[in-house]
């Protein structure tokens, strides 16, 4: 693996104005006239009633590839030899984000292979990614401008509900329960699944995709020292906060990073400090910082035990422990930092992973990415140690998202699924099969945990495109197949580090999952109250989170700590709560 992760579209928010534009123009144009169940395109066009004209039979899966290795007790997508879903001349319209690894979308290697593999050909509509891309999907929305499907678009779980019970999506249980036969395996593996795709009405509005990125899953809570730096001082990796403040002290006065550089410890705006730091005083999964308690949503946010880690890193802070601009640098200050020429100047970091700062692109021996290693969770005074888990993160909800002006959805489903058969992630992963980019393993090459591996992949991230989909397509990326890549210490030295840390340093230390508040759909009225008030809860905590690290406010001083308690209150907290509440209990129902 690159390290390369592309966030699932559930893990994308959706703001208060968008939704709320999204739903009207989407009532308005149903209003209108009969747009979604016409008719577009000619004799061989996928698109009209998305009822499905049954035609398509129900599929088994294909003879597994032979030559193929897989590790024992595999978990994962499997390669098979696979026959066209059609013979017929059919295309479906699909919109998908502009890209530059992928290049054009019509011309792209994989789709040249897919519609090749499957027969089905694809009329790619490409809107400009970013921040305002859900705004310019919402106006073709509201203009009836409707493709047959949407790919790759961060649709929010609240949406696809919205849209679903609306019309525009169908739901497509049956579908899948009829067609994808890779799914109801990548389903039978990962037992929580159906859940996760159902909306709070039972119904799946789109096709999934999987990245079961086991280092991810602690990726919140991960900090990282400099081994050297601790040598030089004669300490011991700390294992408590005490003994944490204890060693940056010393790097301090030992000033390692000469001339008075020497930064203790880093962080920057995009790794926020608490989702370590925290979890030595109380549970913290971060932003939006609710957990569950006996079936009760809360946050941590205006705890006891919260005010007593705003203290701690205050603590730190005000020593000058922690670098002063650690709420203001951004990615290319944290860099700098990283990568100043000469020695190192930083003794420790938070960070998700030493790319963050780091060149972790050199084969080097002595390259300086290789004298930092993760640190354990930190236990607090009332030997509270946690690592902040992802339970939920390996599956990703609204990749494929099919409308009702789609005429074969069965067909559709089915161009899907084909997507998760072994070779096809390969393929959109990495591109074309050869030398240069993945090769099936050897008998004894080795994977990343230490069994007979799958694949062999050899790829310039840096200089190629137009030959894979860059992470967008439907995927089915499960722990077996991301360890399954032949083990290279050249290669993905930084890949297997992320996978042993987190095995010996996070996991064990993992909170319940009971205790992980799960991703949830709301309906139309509870989303929009939803997005105002947790816009401006994550504004107040995140600033007040800010200024009592920095000392703008103390948070030894009672009535600072009581008046910041107070404005969350005012803001709508105990309406927050109720709307969570609500979706966890339909996500239980």
């Amino acid at each position: 693996m690159s390290g390369r992760e592309r966030a699932s579209s559930s893990a994308h928010g959706i703001g208060r104005r968008e939704f709320i534009n999204g739903a009207a123009g989407l009532a308005a144009m149903l209003a209108g006239g009969g747009v979604l169940s016409g008719c577009s395109g000619s004799g061989g066009s996928g698109s009209g009633d998305a009822s499905g004209s049954g035609v398509a039979p129900k599929v088994t899966p294909g003879p597994k590839t032979a030559g193929v290795l897989y590790p024992p007790d595999y978990v994962g997508p499997i390669a098979r030899d696979l026959k066209p879903i059609t013979t017929e001349k059919v295309k479906f319209s699909i919109v998908v984000p502009q890209d530059l690894k992928v290049g054009d979308w019509s011309t792209n290697a994989f789709t040249k292979w897919l519609e090749q593999r499957t027969g089905i050909h694809i009329d790619f509509r490409q809107v400009a990614s970013g921040d305002d891309m859900m705004t310019k999907v919402n106006a073709m929305i509201a203009a009836g401008d409707i493709p047959d499907a949407f790919l790759a678009v961060p649709w929010s779980r609240s949406q696809l509900y919205l849209f679903g019970q609306q019309g525009l999506f169908p739901d497509l249980s049956a579908h899948i329960d009829g067609y994808a036969v890779n799914l109801q395996q990548a389903m039978k593996d990962y037992p929580d699944s159906r859940k996760l795709m159902q909306a709070p009405d039972k119904k799946i509005y789109s096709f999934p995709s999987y990245n079961d990125c086991y280092h991810c899953r602690a990726g919140r809570g991960r900090a990282y020292l400099n081994t050297q730096w601790v040598e030089k001082v004669g300490l011991a990796t700390p294992k408590t906060t005490d003994e944490f403040r204890e060693l940056l002290t010393a790097f301090k006065k030992a000033d390692l990073g000469g001339n008075g550089r020497t930064i203790p410890f880093a962080g920057y705006k995009d790794s926020p400090l608490d989702t370590y730091f925290m979890n030595s005083f109380l549970y913290n999964p971060g932003e939006p910082w609710l957990f569950v308690k006996d079936g009760k949503v809360d946050v941590t946010f205006n705890k006891d035990e919260w005010r007593e880690g705003l203290k701690f890193i205050h603590g730190l802070y005000a020593d000058g422990l922690i670098n002063k601009d650690a709420f203001t640098a951004d990615s290319d200050q944290m860099r700098k930092y990283g990568t100043t020429p000469g020695q190192a100047i930083v003794g420790g970091a938070r960070v998700y992973s030493l790319g963050e700062f780091l060149d972790v692109a050199s084969t080097d021996p002595n390259a300086r990415y290789r004298q930092y290693t993760a640190v354990p969770p930190l236990e607090g005074p009332n030997g509270v140690r946690q690592a902040t888990w992802d339970y939920f993160g390996a599956l990703g909800v609204g990749t494929l998202v099919i409308t009702k002006k789609c005429q074969r959805p069965e067909l559709l489903v089915q161009w899907a699924d084909c997507q998760m058969e072994l070779q096809a992630i390969l393929r959109s992963s990495f591109g074309p099969q050869g030398p240069n980019t993945w090769q099936w393993a050897k008998a004894g090459d080795l994977g990343l945990e230490g069994k007979q591996a799958i694949y062999r992949q050899n790829y310039d991230w840096a200089n190629t495109t137009g030959q894979f989909w860059d992470q967008y397509g439907v995927l089915y990326r499960s722990r077996g197949y991301r360890s399954g890549e032949r083990y290279n210490s050249k290669g993905n030295a930084l890949e297997k580090g992320l996978l042993d840390d987190t095995q010996k340093y996070y996991e064990p230390y993992k909170q319940p999952q009971e205790m992980q508040f799960p991703p949830v759909a709301l309906d139309q009225d509870q989303a929009a109250q939803e997005a105002e008030l947790s816009t401006n809860l994550n504004s107040e905590v995140n600033l007040s989170f800010a200024k009592f690290v920095t000392g703008r406010l103390d948070p030894n001083d009672d009535t600072a700590w009581n008046d910041y308690k107070d404005r969350v209150t005012k803001i709508g907290l105990k309406s927050y709560l109720e709307v969570q509440q609500a979706g966890y209990e339909a996500y239980h129902g």
